[in-house]
């Protein structure tokens, strides 16, 4: 006889509890039917309810298999749907760095487009050939920091603009000629330590203002480049290096990346500028821009600007190099300074700026003036501060 009749829960429950703990009560399947009869007031033998609860048995396994394996796929979607949504955001960082990239690109190519056509219209240098030049086993490490070429400055202490910085590097040029001659000087290390240009590092530089500051930067290199055709003469030979300051950024500094200087520029153009003075050497920056590594007599000098770094993290700063160094070359604080500390020759070159509204304001007083060192195999050995009046 089948076993169909409709039963209510509580009898329902029972069967189930008793099936359930059947070896914990020590009951057999008959004394179980037994208990279950007496209950619901049925006869069945005890084969009827044990196929009874085996089916029931099967049929809750299944539902909770089922159960877990949707469970498991439901956790298999999410993730998936979790990886994703992360793939997509990572081709959006991409697509958005790359985007960048292509305007900073885009951007740069049309400053060397402006400069190169400018450099073509210009009547190139020749080299200079003067007579009766003595050499000996030393060199000449001149600064030529913080031009900040462009900016107009009239107050009490100083006057300043581009026509006053040609003239202060005419007397710089003659300063230069005569150390050479006082110490037969071989070779000339320029080495211009950042802040060549005004900028305007505190506001973003737009579209509608950007000539301006390519004209700074134009105006500086065109500048640079007389400076060292009037010296290429005077010396075998010329290296020119450039590190990047902070006043050439092209935005504010948190909106602008580290390497995106209008410094950089410069050497581009002077490379084009003097490629017909076969003793001038623009030394490239193969570590960072930030950072300029020369030789002179076997010695290393490392050139920054300033901003990131100071005379008080010298040893963070070497152990960035590879290279053994000698002396670090500043700027930045615009008056001349030399020093050793950690083992190390310090030397900071001055502004050819002069005292400027921020100085007035900070109560800051100094010349305008550069560094020029006599350097041999051994190191710094004379050292000249050129002060301009």
């Amino acid at each position: 006889m089948e076993y169909i009749k409709q039963e209510n829960e509580s009898v329902k429950n029972y069967k189930i509890r008793l099936f359930k703990n059947k070896d914990l009560y020590e009951l057999t399947s008959q004394q179980i039917a037994d208990l279950i009869n007496k209950e619901s007031g049925d006869n069945y033998c005890e084969s009827t309810y044990r196929k009874w609860y085996k089916a029931y048995a099967e049929g809750v396994n299944d539902t909770e298999k089922e159960f877990v394996s949707g469970d498991k796929l439901l956790k298999e979607y999410e993730l998936k749907q979790q990886e994703l949504q992360k793939e997509r955001y990572k081709f959006f960082d991409q697509r958005t760095a790359y985007n960048k990239n292509l305007r900073n690109d885009a951007r740069w190519d049309n400053l060397k487009e402006i400069l190169t056509k400018s450099i073509k219209e210009i009547k190139p240098y020749l080299n200079k050939n003067y007579d009766n030049i003595q050499y000996q086993d030393n060199d000449l490490l001149v600064g030529l920091n913080d031009l900040h070429f462009g900016i107009e400055i009239n107050n009490y202490w100083n006057k300043y603009n581009p026509d006053i910085a040609k003239e202060r590097l005419e007397k710089y040029i003659k300063e230069i000629i005569s150390i050479q001659k006082t110490h037969s000087s071989e070779n000339c290390y320029i080495c211009a330590n950042g802040d060549l240009i005004s900028g305007n590092s505190h506001l973003t530089i737009a579209l509608a203002n950007r000539e301006n500051v390519v004209e700074q930067v134009m105006g500086v290199s065109e500048l640079f480049s007389w400076f060292i055709s009037e010296l290429s003469g005077y010396f075998k030979n010329i290296y020119f290096s450039v590190v990047a300051g902070n006043h050439s950024r092209l935005s504010l500094k948190d909106n602008s990346p580290k390497n995106e200087r209008l410094d950089d520029l410069v050497p581009f153009y002077i490379k084009a500028r003097l490629q017909n003075l076969k003793n001038v050497e623009v030394i490239d920056n193969n570590i960072d821009n930030t950072m300029s590594l020369i030789n002179i007599r076997g010695l290393n000098y490392l050139g920054v600007h300033g901003d990131m770094d100071n005379m008080g993290n010298i040893l963070k700063l070497v152990e960035m190099l590879p290279n053994k160094v000698y002396g670090i070359l500043f700027g930045h604080l615009h008056h001349n300074v030399s020093d050793s500390t950690q083992g190390y020759k310090l030397l900071m070159s001055g502004s050819l700026m002069g005292i400027d509204d921020f100085c007035i304001e900070k109560r800051i007083m100094g010349k305008p003036q550069q560094l020029v060192c006599v350097c041999d195999n051994k190191g710094v050995r004379a050292m000249y501060d050129v002060i301009f009046d």
